[in-house]
């Protein structure tokens, strides 16, 4: 089955794509260059004739192009299975992402978390704590798509509070998690960003897509902006 399905997304590769898309990615990544409409095509086509769960009984490891992992994560997405069976599958997976643009396009495939948004975020939030930069990752991307509400949305800022970052994907994620909540919950997310949050990283970044943001208007900008500036100065 693998090598099936490499020669099919050999076929869909496009060289310049490839070139493309490799820079945004680790060095070592392997990219055939398939764009993502054509990878959905392929999964839906999977889902529909049975032979997904084919694929998904090969072992993670055994995958080497990038276009592999992303039609494995689109996938497992979107395969019906028990809950429970399910978060185990995405579990076992999760160790094997090795980028950004794999762990964000299964975050945002995982739709059946909205079905059991509890037992998803119980079976999922150990990724927090896993000192691992992509696994960190998922937690807080898979948190700004479907968790920035109650009963969720202060036990994650508990999290982020003594969150310890294993790279810089992973506090990207805290930033882009925080920048949505504030949207969201304006006042609750400025107080965590200046008394709570424990990296200033990711406190300067969420601050700067805060202010790069059309949902904020100018006055809450200028008010994050001389906050910050304070901020910084009183820790000279």
């Amino acid at each position: 089955m693998p090598t099936e399905i490499i020669r099919i997304l050999q076929e869909e590769a496009d060289a310049a794509y490839r070139d493309f898309s490799a820079k945004l990615l680790p060095p070592e990544t392997l990219v055939l260059g398939v764009r993502i409409p054509a990878l959905r095509r392929l999964a839906k086509q999977m889902l529909r004739d049975r032979s997904a769960e084919q694929y998904l009984s090969v072992s993670p490891a055994l995958l080497q192009y990038h276009e592999e992992k992303l039609l494995y994560a689109m996938l497992l997405a979107g395969i019906k299975k028990p809950v429970d069976s399910k978060i185990q599958a995405i579990k076992d997976f999760i160790p094997y992402i090795k980028n950004w643009a794999v762990c964000d396009i299964f975050c945002a495939d995982l739709k059946e978390v909205k079905k059991n948004p509890k037992k998803y975020f119980d079976g999922l939030k150990v990724c927090a704590g896993s000192g691992k930069e992509y696994q960190i990752r998922f937690f807080y991307v898979l948190a700004l798509t479907y968790y920035i509400c109650p009963p969720y949305l202060s036990e994650i800022l508990q999290k982020l509070a003594r969150q310890k970052y294993a790279g810089f994907y992973d506090k990207m994620a805290a930033a882009w998690f925080l920048f949505v909540a504030y949207v969201k919950y304006p006042q609750l997310t400025e107080d965590f960003l200046f008394t709570k949050t424990n990296d200033l990283f990711v406190m300067r970044k969420s601050i700067s897509k805060i202010c790069d943001s059309y949902r904020v208007s100018k006055e809450d900008k200028q008010r994050l902006r001389s906050k910050l500036k304070a901020y910084l100065q009183k820790g000279i």
